[in-house]
């Protein structure tokens, strides 16, 4: 695992296995520059801006950030993570796969 800090954000760029760290550098793509600390926007807002319509999926979100939904045969762990103070946390799927989760709610998505 390894820090990037982005407009503001430090992104936790999570590697499973050590080994494989240059692989996993390389999938987990770049990290979205829509997200900003100096907007005054949540951070779903701030995606919606960016991205237009965010169509949306159902599962669950585990503590550690895993996405456990119904049609996929495994659960997704998370590539990239952040935290907002304030805002809540971002976790970013292989295949699109987007969660925000913050105190009141859960919206998961999926961005192309």
């Amino acid at each position: 695992m390894f820090i990037h800090h982005v407009n503001g954000i430090d992104w936790l760029v999570i590697t499973a296995f050590e080994e494989l760290k240059t692989m996993f550098i390389e999938e987990a793509g770049t990290i979205p520059a829509c997200f900003s600390t100096a907007s005054e926007l949540s951070l779903i807002d701030q995606a919606k801006r960016t991205y237009g319509y965010l169509p949306t999926h159902s599962g669950v979100i585990t503590d550690t950030g895993t996405l456990q939904r119904q049609g996929i045969e495994e659960d997704l762990n998370p590539q990239l993570a952040c935290l907002v103070e304030g805002r809540g946390r971002v976790f970013i799927y292989y295949g699109g796969f987007v969660a925000f989760v913050d105190g009141e709610q859960t919206f998961i998505t999926r961005m192309d």
